[in-house]
């Protein structure tokens, strides 16, 4: 199989934003197209590992897709739900995809819910990686933003540096690790790969769900970290509700970034259910 990749950072014809992508496998089977969205602080490459693997194994294409204000994806100051989800269904449209399977993680969780839930046409399936259709009052999101904003990046001389100086504030040392991935040296010195003030003007919309949102048909799996605490059972019911067809996986010895605590557990985890419920006439079927 051939494998290739590309990134573009562009608007459409029409003027909407596009994100930053990239793209592994060829389509040589019935399988639809898959969409990765990652969460706030990560990027494209979090699901790389599994989209190889996905393609490779189920003959499709995987298009891995940086969030707005993240990664290769411009700076933009809007960032609610509403337009990340836009974002997604503006993507499809713009490469022909037809209806696609759409993965996303903690907030690109909520953007891949939100697609299914108010276009349900180009979606197939559904995988919603450790989280659910609801509001969180947790501060966490407020005070990482906020101790961020405090790090000198002008006067930084090393990552390390920066990772000390979070170290209160983010005990853990992988959760600093996969953060300040987002620091990168450049010619001019170290700068920001997020756009920190956009993402927190809008912790209230990416903490929240709309609660006027249509229960939506579309197979839908649930996969959460063992050891996460985003799974209670009134987070389940209430996904239940707005997602008849779905399906509820526990990963075992998982915390909240599942896909890279049990890669494979996840990954099989995945493959078995888009065997099943992944391709263009299974959705039909459904429908019906």
């Amino acid at each position: 199989k051939q494998w290739y990749q590309r990134r573009v950072r562009v608007l459409n014809r029409r003027g909407l934003f596009l994100p930053s992508y990239t793209k592994f496998g060829e389509r040589t089977s019935h399988t639809s197209p898959l969409v990765f969205c990652h969460g706030v602080f990560g990027s494209k490459i979090n699901f790389s590992r599994s989209a190889k693997r996905l393609a490779a194994e189920l003959g499709t294409e995987c298009y891995l897709l940086d969030c707005r204000n993240h990664g290769a994806s411009p700076w933009v100051e809007d960032m609610t739900l509403g337009t990340l989800a836009g974002d997604v269904v503006e993507f499809v449209a713009e490469h022909n995809l037809g209806p696609v399977n759409i993965i996303g993680h903690s907030l690109g969780g909520k953007q891949a819910m939100m697609v299914a839930s108010s276009t349900p046409e180009v979606v197939t399936s559904a995988v919603i990686v450790d989280m659910f259709p609801v509001a969180f009052s947790s501060r966490q999101l407020d005070d990482t933003c906020a101790a961020l904003s405090l790090i000198d990046v002008e006067g930084l001389g090393s990552r390390e540096e920066a990772s000390e100086q979070l170290a209160t504030q983010i005990p853990n040392p992988a959760e600093r690790s996969f953060i300040l991935s987002n620091l990168i040296r450049t010619k001019g010195g170290w700068k920001w790969r997020i756009n920190l003030p956009a993402i927190s003007d809008h912790i209230a919309d990416i903490r929240g769900y709309p609660t006027d949102v249509k229960p939506s048909h579309v197979p839908t799996l649930f996969p959460y970290g063992g050891r996460s605490d985003y799974m209670t059972p009134a987070r389940v019911q209430e996904a239940r509700r707005l997602f008849p067809n779905s399906t509820f996986v526990e990963i075992p010895d998982a915390g909240h970034i599942v896909h890279m605590d049990q890669p494979d557990l996840f990954y099989t985890t995945v493959r078995d259910f888009l065997i099943v419920h992944g391709t263009r006439e299974q959705q039909c079927a459904s429908d019906l």
